[in-house]
């Protein structure tokens, strides 16, 4: 039985495949996909009343044209649902019934039931990481754990947490990442930077409600960092021998060439498919900026100020307003204890060359989470990942 190819549902002329919902052409399609972004043609009138009709060619304005996808059942949302064909299919040919042949899907795309939202075809796991904050939140009411003696407030920070001190010697290798292993590093790295902040005294000086949402906006990338500073303190030990090697400072060891990840908890997509939009928050691609690391071997004090400034840079940039005001100050409070720090103790009048170089691991650290934004922003397009958090502030710029 030969079948014929529907008729587009806008212009009537020959259609090619589902677009946006619908049955359409690729010119309507593509009509769509740039006119409804701009809000000026729905909110215009008939700009040709005496030629613009329904029918093959009718409508010969942008806003009867848009109208009619609109009403036709064409959806912005729908776009990853009902792509552009990629094989053109005449009048006479047999339509194929593969569906990824008709649409020309590609296969790393769920394939979800035209109309039907990704949400019931693709159901969502639930993280509760209430009890997580509950917690962190109880440790910045209580303060710090015990009191610190210090010249400033840098020096806290970096009594606070001392990486020649709290990097753990005893490796425990990470080969399979399972949904509680990678639930434990963020339980590990939330609480250790929530006990770490409480020995910053202008920290202290916060409101409850903005010390939480520093703590929920910071903590990943003060992991981000710690990752880099654990590994070049281990190279240093002899620990890391290869560089494909990662550390975190609480001892787990990751070969990053033969690492799985259990995805089957977070998406259905497959393990290389995902992987890729959280590469940021895994560190990665930042493998080559712990060599510099190595040969400049930050003291406590120094790598207590890149993790803050670090921290607090990226906290401004994200929230502005006052609290970039906030993280202004403690920028410039930091500043000058370093600067006390070199002059003072080091006793090194021209610094600007070695702090220079640290900061330049920084850049490298925020730039690369900007520049995994888009890969988030395409995970979440195409809906590749199936989970959903209690507090999803706390996961921004981190893939999850």
């Amino acid at each position: 039985m030969v079948n014929t190819v529907p008729d587009c549902e806008i212009c009537g002329f020959e259609s090619q495949g589902f677009h946006f919902g619908v049955v359409a052409c690729r010119a309507c399609s593509a009509f769509f996909r740039r006119t409804a972004v701009c809000p000026k043609w729905s909110l215009k009138k008939c700009q040709n009343p005496k030629k613009c009709k329904k029918g093959k060619g009718g409508y010969q304005c942008k806003p009867c044209r848009l109208k009619r996808c609109y009403d036709v059942g064409m959806d912005t949302k729908k776009f990853q649902f009902d792509r552009d064909g990629l094989i053109q299919v005449s009048k006479s040919s047999k339509l194929s019934k593969t569906f990824e042949m008709f649409v020309g899907r590609p296969e790393y795309v769920l394939f979800c039931t035209p109309g039907t939202s990704a949400q019931i075809s693709n159901p969502k796991t639930l993280i509760d990481v209430s009890y997580l904050v509950e917690k962190a939140s109880k440790v910045l009411l209580d303060g710090p754990a015990k009191p610190l003696i210090a010249r400033d407030q840098l020096h806290k920070l970096a009594i606070g947490f001392s990486f020649l001190e709290n990097t753990s010697t005893e490796m425990k290798k990470f080969t399979l990442a399972r949904k509680e292993d990678v639930m434990k590093i963020w339980e590990f790295y939330f609480l250790t930077v929530a006990k770490w902040l409480t020995y910053f005294d202008e920290f202290q000086k916060l409101d409850h409600e903005t010390k939480m949402q520093l703590l929920l906006s910071v903590w990943h990338v003060w992991g981000r960092l710690d990752k880099l500073l654990a590994t070049a303190v281990n190279r240093r030990r002899g620990i890391c021998e290869t560089k494909n090697l990662l550390t975190l400072s609480n001892g787990v060891l990751i070969d990053v060439n033969k690492q799985e990840v259990d995805v089957g908890w977070m998406t259905n997509y497959r393990e290389e498919q995902v992987l890729t939009f959280i590469d940021g928050v895994r560190a990665r691609e930042l493998l080559t900026e712990i060599d510099p690391l190595v040969k400049l071997e930050p003291s406590d004090v120094e790598s207590a100020y890149m993790l803050a400034q670090l921290c607090f840079h990226y906290a401004g940039k994200r929230h502005s307003g006052e609290i970039e005001e906030i993280c202004d100050h403690f920028q410039d409070v930091l500043a000058e204890n370093l600067h006390n720090y070199y002059v003072n103790e080091k006793k090194m009048d021209r610094y600007s060359g070695r702090l220079a170089k640290l900061m330049k691991v920084n850049s490298a650290v925020q730039k690369n989470i900007w520049e995994n934004r888009s890969k988030i922003e395409l995970s979440k397009t195409f809906d590749m990942l199936s989970i959903e958090s209690s507090h999803p502030e706390m996961f921004y710029d981190t893939g999850f």
